[in-house]
């Protein structure tokens, strides 16, 4: 698998290196922006970051759509025969695919947040704005890690459905519709765990607290304390994350392994 992990890895290089570029790129026009008091002055700064954020989730979004169309490719298109004919089960041919693409992801929205930190002093950002910690920052990347993990592995199960047979007389984009709208739930069904029980796990000595104020944006699965500094991620949050995560894998390699024919 470790082989296959790194082909996958290598053929991504080209994709890595643009993603990397867009990142510094787009970081470097919104600094720009900023210099010369593009956004609305009277929220400048929340303006500003949700421009970052928007940014990131757009990055996120480029590598999401192109690791789901080259599974498509790789695992039900013509060029399928190649991909069963090397020595490798479908459960680690899946995994590896699924890892570059994570690891993909992760590394270009490193480099967005990196080029930021970097380039504050250059593009005059404000002190506010980027007076969080590297570890706090950290968190933050890997919370996006888990739902990209969830949003690529619902959708290449949507691709998969739409080659099973209950499922053939549809269009494919039916499947895909349909992964959406289980992601959606999922994230509903997370924001809501956030709210109801605030059960937090400690970042600096891993110990489990239950919270009696809640600070924090639900969607994040981080707790923040009064002074905005991160004190740990939702546990129900992370676990039930970790099993949408190991079902959605299985399945679809059960799905392929089993209820397809090729």
């Amino acid at each position: 698998m470790i082989k296959f992990l790194k082909y996958e890895l290598k053929r991504s290089r080209g994709f890595f290196l643009l993603m990397a570029l867009l990142s510094i790129i787009s970081v470097a026009i919104t600094g720009v922006f900023y210099k010369f008091n593009s956004f609305d002055m009277e929220n400048k700064n929340f303006s500003f970051f949700i421009l970052l954020l928007a940014l990131a989730l757009i990055i996120l979004s480029i590598c999401l759509i192109f690791f789901t169309v080259r599974f498509k490719r790789d695992i039900f298109d013509k060029s399928s025969y190649i991909t069963f004919t090397i020595n490798v089960s479908v459960a680690r041919i899946i995994f590896a695919k699924f890892l570059a693409s994570v690891l993909v992801g992760f590394l270009s929205l490193l480099i967005f947040v990196g080029s930021l930190i970097l380039g504050a002093n250059i593009l005059e950002i404000s002190k506010g704005l980027v007076n969080i910690s590297p570890s706090s920052l950290l968190a933050y990347v890997v919370v996006s890690g888990i739902y990209y993990s969830i949003a690529y592995l619902l959708l290449t199960l949507g691709m998969t459905l739409s080659k099973v047979q209950i499922f053939k007389r549809y269009y494919s984009f039916v499947t895909v519709v349909l992964s959406i709208v289980l992601f959606t739930i999922v994230v509903w069904l997370l924001r809501n765990i956030y709210q109801i029980s605030p059960v937090a796990l400690s970042l600096k000595n891993f110990s489990i607290q239950r919270l009696i104020n809640i600070n924090g944006i639900d969607i994040s699965m981080l707790y923040n304390g009064l002074d905005g500094k991160i004190i740990g991620i939702n546990i129900w949050m992370l676990i039930f994350s970790v099993l949408i995560i190991a079902l959605t894998f299985f399945y679809n390699v059960f799905l392929i392994e089993e209820k397809i024919d090729f």
